[in-house]
């Protein structure tokens, strides 16, 4: 018996795509608005968490626990060198 995982897979592939773009907008503004080291720090800290959404997206299912915790850490990482750059600058 096989098992039909239906569009599940696909709706969670789409989602982290749509997050990792979401995430590289918001990379591509703070390093338009950088004035400083600080600032393109942030922005590439940013961008690289959007090429990882993009390889978690990339990937059918997680593997084990500890894409699980990448996940969790890409997911809050953009933010806190968003609000790092903003007050630094």
């Amino acid at each position: 018996m096989t098992r039909d995982p239906g569009l599940q897979p696909e709706r969670t592939r789409l989602a982290w795509q749509r997050t990792g773009l979401a995430c590289a907008g918001v990379g591509v503004l703070l390093l338009h608005g950088a004035a400083g080291a600080v600032g393109f720090a942030a922005a590439g800290v940013v961008l690289a968490c959007a090429a990882g959404f993009a390889a978690v997206g990339a990937r059918r299912r997680y593997g084990s626990a500890m894409d699980g915790r990448w996940a969790a850490v890409l997911a809050v990482l953009p933010g806190i060198a968003a609000v790092v750059a903003l007050a630094l600058e």
